[in-house]
């Protein structure tokens, strides 16, 4: 059940996001194309899944966290931002995980080969084909620009900016859009627990 964000108490918020990642890490599962995933709020996942900002006694943090299985995708690391929100109030959100995910890639991309948003509604809609653009990567960390380059003008973070990493950042971003309905679509855990137990044979 979605929980409108307006006048929501702290710990409601809390509980909201922890539903959302487990609901999101359930259906990343479902798809059968993810051999492990975490969340933050699993004891084995905060440490996977925390990192510090480089210009502030800060830390920041994804929810869920994986490795794809099969294909192209198959060993890469996957790391998700999601938001369980009925309203598009998400852009400053992003704009962060945009930032950060600039920061996770240049400094500590171990586990950073995709960055995936999931959403249960849709914002910036006449921007939505371009929400992770250079330039609007550029945007973000100008807004962030004190947590990830320190005490800087706005016009002087440019300058900055790895174009290197800029570029890399801009393929490896993922957007869904996930609804209530959607999320049943997917693989019974019977069926997946079969087709689980057929890898593993497979591999001994």
């Amino acid at each position: 059940m979605s929980i409108s964000l307006q006048n929501s108490p702290g710990e409601q918020l809390h509980e909201l996001g922890k539903a959302g990642a487990r609901r999101a890490k359930l259906w990343l599962d479902s798809t059968t194309r993810v051999t492990q995933s975490w969340t933050v709020y699993d004891d084995v996942g905060v440490s996977k899944l925390q990192y510090s900002w480089p210009e502030a006694d800060e830390t920041y943090s994804y929810d869920i966290g994986g490795m794809f299985y099969g294909g192209d995708l198959d060993g890469q690391a996957f790391l998700v931002e999601c938001k369980k929100y009925t309203t598009d109030n998400q852009g400053a959100h992003f704009d962060k995980f945009l930032a950060q995910s600039y920061v996770t890639l240049r400094d500590e991309p171990r586990l950073a080969d995709h960055f995936i948003w999931i959403t249960w509604h849709p914002f910036r809609l006449k921007t939505w084909n371009v929400l992770y653009s250079k330039e609007k990567i550029v945007a973000a960390l100008k807004r962030e620009r004190l947590r990830v380059f320190g005490e800087i003008e706005v016009d002087n973070v440019e300058a900055l900016i790895d174009g290197d990493v800029l570029h890399d950042l801009s393929s490896r971003i993922w957007m869904i859009v996930l609804s209530d309905k959607q999320e049943n679509l997917v693989i019974s855990r019977e069926d997946r627990a079969e087709l689980m137990k057929q890898r593993v044979l497979k591999d001994l």
